[in-house]
């Protein structure tokens, strides 16, 4: 019989995708924070990216550095890259272990979710999964000991991006923060995705870099549809399209998007032939 369940998540990334030692991790953090720019008053919701720390990390800082203010909470929304399924799961936990902690997690609101018949909780669909891990240490930095409702999202059919968005609006409070964990295009054979051939890095980082200003001009615009409808006419293969969907659906008139920093793996590896590109981008209320 199996006994049960951990009541803390461990971290399965650290040492690996960022420094194991809570010193380093917190210099690292510290310097990557500071390089990452001044807060952005009002801000509401941040889209960044999950890659390592050595690709994304100086980019998704940009995006939690904007966000650098009192929070209660923060909802974290990212893909699932192992688990298949249908709409959304939580992590049925009360805490996520990094080196440097252990980010609490809002129970009462996970077990509120699971009573609305959109959101399951699943704790096996996170243990491989990185797209939300990589985020945390960043947000331990700027709210520490604040708590995340931890949310995978899977595939969507018509109508789920807006219910998800729906159910999880009465969540999106003045002191919560949304964080929406995705890269943007992967590029190469090994995505099976050639939208050029892979000739010469000028050649791909322009392409690439075509698609995704397309992608965050509908990103920054709030504009849901014409976001779902470019990702769908060019297979632009961003990882975390439906959580950035169920944010833009989330979202009302009163905020504005703005795109703070970009850049791809080929910036540090110097390999065309397979490249993932990262943004990050903020939305604040247009008042502030």
């Amino acid at each position: 019989m199996s006994g049960p369940l951990p009541r803390v998540k461990e971290p399965h990334l650290a040492g690996r995708w960022y420094p194991g030692e809570p010193a380093t991790l917190g210099r690292l953090l510290d310097e990557l924070l500071t390089a990452g720019g001044p807060a952005r008053p009002g801000t509401v919701a941040i889209v960044v990216p999950h890659a390592a720390l050595e690709y994304s990390g100086p980019v998704a800082a940009r995006g939690f550095a904007a966000a650098r203010m009192p929070w209660r909470r923060a909802i974290v929304l990212a893909p699932s890259h192992y688990a298949s399924f249908r709409g959304a799961v939580a992590l049925p936990m009360a805490g996520y272990r990094t080196p440097i902690g252990t980010v609490p997690i809002d129970e009462d609101a996970v077990r509120a979710l699971g009573k609305t018949g959109l959101v399951r909780s699943n704790p096996a669909v996170f243990m491989r999964e990185h797209a939300l891990e990589v985020e945390l240490p960043l947000w331990q930095t700027i709210a520490p000991e604040r708590p995340i409702i931890p949310l995978l999202v899977g595939s969507f059919e018509p109508g789920d991006a807006a219910a998800l968005a729906a159910v999880l609006r009465p969540l999106h409070e003045p002191d919560t923060l949304l964080v929406v964990s995705s890269d943007l295009v992967h590029y190469g054979r090994r995505f099976d995705y050639l939208p050029v051939p892979a000739t010469d890095a000028a050649r791909v980082a322009a392409a690439i870099r075509r698609l995704d200003d397309g992608a965050l001009d509908h990103i920054v615009a709030r504009d849901a549809d014409g976001f779902v409808r470019w990702v769908d006419e060019t297979g632009a293969t961003i990882c975390g399209r439906n959580p950035i969907e169920t944010c833009l659906r989330m979202l009302d008139d009163g905020v504005r998007g703005t795109t703070l920093g970009y850049a791809t793996s080929l910036d540090v590896t110097g390999d065309h032939e397979h490249t993932v590109s990262y943004a990050a981008v903020a939305f604040a209320r247009a008042d502030r």
